[in-house]
């Protein structure tokens, strides 16, 4: 009977053991994560997209824009992304193209000119807006970041990020909290170079056609208070989308040509 029992308590201190050293084995450190919240943005092929976006200054007053997203999304290499303003009329056809996180273009049509932006105009603000030209860029995390998990609860990773070296990104510190089982990031805090913290970014994401989208961002300058709510109201994923779309000719192209 003693020896029964003895052989069961050696069975499930092994089980144990074994249960213990594969959950060791998948254990993800920082990097991983972030390697995973990469994937989960370029998860698809292409994708086609409208969107609102309101500019909130510290007293609650709104400006209401609306444009047009095309992105092309890879595994293995920097995005591409084109954005242009629909509406106001003032700014219809102003546009963005991120080729590469080092070629980024800025068509302004009153001027009908492409400027190239410069490494040194990253910071700037994006068309009045909370995000800059640097928050538009279509490198991935893991390209010039390196991170950490700092903390964690039962759902989800607090990721400390680092610049990389040679990084021209502008922010040298970001905060992500990171869901561990969906990769997606609902908030990052973006410190500047005086590591005092520069910008809050929320995100909600849901799932459109089996892709997590973040259908709603809120960037909130705190140096400013002043906030940019971008809110997708309409998104196509995996469609017949020419790479002609990400080109300075299209760049140029009237709205109305679409």
């Amino acid at each position: 009977m003693n020896s029964g029992i003895h052989w069961r308590y050696c069975a499930l201190f092994m089980a144990v053991l074994i249960l213990m050293t594969a959950q060791e084995a998948v254990a993800l450190d920082g990097n991983e994560v972030l390697s995973k919240v990469d994937a989960v943005l370029s998860a698809s092929k292409n994708s086609v997209g409208s969107a609102t976006m309101v500019l909130i200054d510290k007293d609650g007053n709104e400006k209401e824009r609306e444009l047009k997203i095309w992105t092309r999304h890879y595994a293995d290499k920097d995005d591409l992304s084109l954005l242009k303003f629909v509406t106001p009329a003032e700014i219809r056809n102003l546009g963005f193209l991120s080729l590469a996180d080092d070629q980024m273009y800025l068509y302004m049509p009153a001027f009908d000119r492409v400027r190239r932006i410069a490494s040194h105009a990253r910071k700037e603000s994006f068309a009045g807006s909370d995000l800059s030209n640097d928050d538009l860029s279509t490198g991935k995390y893991t390209a010039h970041y390196t991170a950490e998990i700092s903390s964690e609860t039962d759902t989800e990773y607090v990721l400390e990020l680092k610049r990389k070296p040679g990084s021209d990104r502008i922010y040298p510190r970001v905060v992500a909290w990171v869901d561990k089982k969906e990769f997606t990031s609902s908030k990052m805090e973006l410190y500047d170079d005086q590591d005092k913290l520069w910008k809050v970014n929320e995100v909600v994401n849901e799932k459109i056609q089996n892709y997590w989208t973040p259908v709603q961002i809120r960037m909130k300058d705190v140096q400013k208070d002043h906030s940019t709510l971008m809110k997708i109201t309409k998104i196509e994923y995996d469609t017949d989308l020419d790479d002609t779309v990400f080109t300075k000719r299209f760049l140029k192209r009237s709205i109305k040509d679409e």
